[in-house]
């Protein structure tokens, strides 16, 4: 199986990978490519702060995201977390760029795909506006579950067949119930070889919300920008301060820890102040 190295960095508990954009589509394109029927599929999380966070609550959802194949940074709070912490610049890799990226690939070498949750209509809005996109692409099913939750076993006949002969799969519950519902059931989709959980992304597709401007989003400002645009989300705004506090402490922490290790190793009679810290894996 066709394989890039890949370094990653430990945001607050999770290995954010620093494949460049280049090279993460290049492993995806190759992982489409492959015709090994045993290969693993890529499990792929495109993290952001609010999932950061919500990691250190929920402690199942952690030891999913340990099990991912890749965790990208989505939001611009982990691009800089990594960099803060470790003076790495990365990449930000996000669902809404990657989906029609992927879809492209798709058609190109002839997989199929699967767009599964979102509101009623939504998905399959998306997926006819990417078929317009990209003529010859096989979209082999959509589906609106009635909950986040809802278990393999209840889902419609032909849903269940459609999923389980999909190569990719797009999976639009919102974090963490898609982490959550990839992970429960990534052993029923026997053909898949991605799967990648995408947040809102069909709405953007589907035009029923309007994506930040390029301007907004290169800047790292998307967030503001939809604040503007939907104020119901300041509760998950507040994420963003509780993050960038949890990374300062992590910093001030391994600060002080290197200090100390390194006035021990000097002797009782010299003393070190270099707080530097870095660590690569």
């Amino acid at each position: 199986m066709f394989t890039i190295e890949n370094n990653t960095y430990p945001v607050l508990g999770i290995d954010i990978s620093t494949y460049s954009k280049d090279d993460f589509f290049l492993l995806v394109e190759e992982r489409l490519k492959e015709e090994d029927a045993s290969a693993p599929p890529l499990f792929v999380v495109t993290v952001n702060p609010e999932i950061a966070i919500q990691s250190i609550i929920d402690k199942d959802f952690k030891e999913i995201l340990r099990t991912s194949s890749i965790n990208t940074a989505d939001g611009v709070g982990i691009s800089w977390a990594v960099n803060f912490l470790y003076n790495k610049e990365i990449e930000r890799i996000t669902g809404s760029d990657s989906l029609e990226i992927i879809c492209g690939y798709c058609e190109k070498y002839n997989q199929s795909v699967f767009f599964y949750g979102a509101a009623p209509g939504v998905a399959d809005k998306a997926a006819q506006v990417l078929k317009e996109k990209i003529k010859d692409l096989e979209v082999i099913g959509t589906y609106s579950p009635d909950s986040q939750d809802m278990p393999f076993d209840e889902l419609p006949l032909q849903t269940k067949l459609a999923l389980k002969n999909a190569s990719v799969i797009f999976v639009a519950l919102g974090a963490p119930a898609q982490e959550k519902w990839i992970h429960a059931n990534l052993s029923r989709l026997t053909k898949c070889k991605l799967i990648i959980g995408i947040g809102g992304s069909f709405d953007f597709i589907a035009g029923n919300a309007k994506r930040a401007p390029v301007f907004f989003r290169k800047s790292g400002l998307e967030w503001m920008y939809r604040l503007y645009r939907e104020p119901s989300r300041w509760r998950r705004m507040m994420m963003l301060p509780l993050f960038a506090l949890n990374v300062l402490f992590l910093k001030s922490g391994s600060q002080s820890v290197q200090a100390s290790r390194q006035s021990i190793q000097a002797g009782p009679h010299s003393f070190s102040n270099n707080g530097n810290f870095k660590i690569s894996k």
